[in-house]
C-alpha cells in the first residue's frame, strides 16, 4: 500500500469529545484506520471545511468526495467517512430495562388489596 498524497501536518488529529480514548481504544477503528486518521486528519478536516485548499491530485478527489461527488475510493476516504458517520452521526443506545412510561402499564396489574399476609 502506498502513502496517500496528503499533506501531514505537525500535531496529530485528537477528537477527545467523540472518541475520548482515541481512535485505536474505541473498539469502531481498525489499527490502519485509526492511523489513518491520527496522521491526516487535521488535513482532512481543513479541506473539508474549506480552510486548506487541494494541493495534489487525492487531496483534490477527497474534496469531491466530501461534496458527494463520487463515493469513497482510498482507504483515507473510507476512514474519513467511517469517522464522519460515527463522530456526527446519531448514535442508538440500547437498554435491558423498560422505561419508565412502560411500567405504567403494569401498575394495575399489582394491587395491595389483595395482598395475603
Amino acid at each position: 500500500m502506498k502513502a496517500p498524497d496528503i499533506r501531514v501536518p505537525v500535531k496529530p488529529f485528537i477528537d477527545r469529545q467523540h472518541f475520548p480514548y482515541g481512535f485505536r481504544k474505541s473498539g469502531d477503528f481498525s489499527i490502519s484506520e485509526a492511523d489513518l486518521l491520527t496522521k491526516y486528519g487535521k488535513t482532512l478536516l481543513a479541506l473539508e471545511s474549506g480552510e486548506m485548499q487541494p494541493e495534489s491530485d487525492e487531496e483534490s478527489h477527497f474534496v469531491d468526495f466530501i461534496r458527494g461527488q463520487h463515493d469513497a475510493e482510498s482507504n483515507v476516504e473510507k476512514a474519513w467517512a467511517k469517522y464522519v458517520r460515527l463522530a456526527r452521526g446519531k448514535r442508538h443506545f440500547y437498554t435491558l430495562h423498560s422505561s419508565a412510561s412502560n411500567q405504567s402499564d403494569y401498575d394495575d396489574d399489582f394491587d395491595d388489596e389483595f395482598d395475603v399476609a
